[in-house]
């Protein structure tokens, strides 16, 4: 079983070996890996910092439990990202 750091050197290996579409593919795949990480971070951190300011409950902070479910979420997506195009 190939670990994930093995099949991101593959597909960096892949995308250099394509001359002529090298910049743009590699700056619009980092740039959609950013994207889909912390779009999910983002939107807990926020849902979070809203919850606790509507309820303030005191026992829990939402805003670290939302951005830690966000953290998992987006390296969820990421992983997707990566072995959906493997698979294609």
């Amino acid at each position: 079983m190939r670990s994930f750091f093995e099949d991101i050197l593959k597909k960096l290996k892949r995308v250099e070996e394509k001359k002529e579409e090298n910049i743009w593919y590699a700056m619009t795949y980092i740039g959609s890996v950013g994207i889909v990480f912390l779009f999910p971070v983002l939107l807990g951190t926020y849902l979070g910092w809203w919850l606790d300011g509507k309820y303030r409950t005191g026992k829990i902070s939402w805003t670290i439990t939302l951005m830690i479910i966000g953290v998992f979420t987006g390296a969820y997506n990421v992983y997707t990202l990566f072995y959906k195009k493997e698979f294609k």
